[in-house]
């Protein structure tokens, strides 16, 4: 319904923005991520945004990027995880650590983030990453991928369902490939990862 506001920020605190929109103020839960770079007070900012429904509200959800709404949009799809839970992981992990977390299936890693449990960080990576391998083959061949291989196509259409750009997808496993470091699939995705600045 809404993909994005474009505003000046009129208020924050832990957890939500107040985004001022032609004399509408909006509020949004948000991450502490996105808390972090929406900038100082009176600043003009665009949020990427998700509505909420459930039977007794209608929530605003807002993000810095629209990678990180994307990751959002699929940890709410994990049984047991709502937007709260959600945001909770954003906030205590960056869109690409995560999906690095995700990939080299590091349960570990997402339990170390305040209030995620062993079972909750095994049931995110169980689940998305499920999900990642189908979007991956339902995704296709990826033009510009180095040679068109196979293994890179696979890599790129991964970090697309992770939710970085294609653009970015595409540059970031050429740059891979064209190092010669990477001899799997989960190297490439891993290199792959590191190398878009975060």
């Amino acid at each position: 319904m809404y993909s994005y506001i474009t505003g000046t920020l009129a208020g924050m605190e832990e957890g939500k923005v107040i985004l001022d929109n032609n004399g509408i103020g909006y509020e949004l839960n948000v991450s502490s991520f996105t808390l972090s770079r929406v900038g100082a007070l009176g600043s003009r900012v665009k949020i990427f945004t998700h509505l909420g429904v459930t039977d007794d509200a209608m929530r605003l959800y807002g993000f810095a990027t629209e990678e990180e709404r994307a990751m959002f949009l699929k940890l709410i799809t994990v049984s047991g995880i709502g937007p709260k839970v959600a945001l909770q992981i954003l906030s205590g992990m960056d869109v690409r650590t995560l999906a690095l977390a995700i990939v080299n299936s590091d349960a570990k890693a997402l339990a170390r983030i305040k209030g995620i449990g062993k079972k909750t960080a095994e049931r995110v990576i169980l689940e998305l990453r499920e999900r990642v391998e189908e979007e991956a083959v339902d995704s296709g061949s990826l033009a510009g991928v180095s040679g068109a291989s196979p293994m890179g196509q696979e890599a790129a259409a991964v970090l697309v369902s992770l939710g970085l750009s294609r653009t970015d997808a595409v540059k970031a496993v050429n740059n891979v490939l064209s190092g010669g470091k990477a001899k799997t699939l989960e190297e490439v995705i891993t290199l792959a990862l590191r190398s878009v600045d975060k």
